[in-house]
């Protein structure tokens, strides 16, 4: 998988960590948000509540278009399952 570039600020004290114990944070917090970040993830724990349907789905092309919108319709929700 490809590695991402991101930025993440993270606020620890400078006299308990030396370097390396912080770039491996910094690697594992990357890690898990690589994970997190897929769509198949989103998929398994977001639904969409579509109040004019009067339907609920975590289907996965669903899902894709309500990502993607600029503009979400009124009374359709993103849901997370948790």
């Amino acid at each position: 998988m490809k590695q991402v570039e991101r930025d993440l600020l993270i606020l620890l004290h400078e006299d308990r960590y030396n370097e390396q114990q912080i770039q491996y944070a910094v690697k594992q917090i990357s890690d898990m948000l690589t994970v997190v970040e897929t769509m198949d993830y989103l998929c398994n724990v977001m639904e969409v509540a579509d109040c004019n349907r009067n339907r609920v789905t975590s289907k996965r092309t669903i899902l894709k278009k309500v990502f993607a919108r600029r503009e979400h319709k009124p009374f359709e929700f993103i849901i997370h399952k948790n």
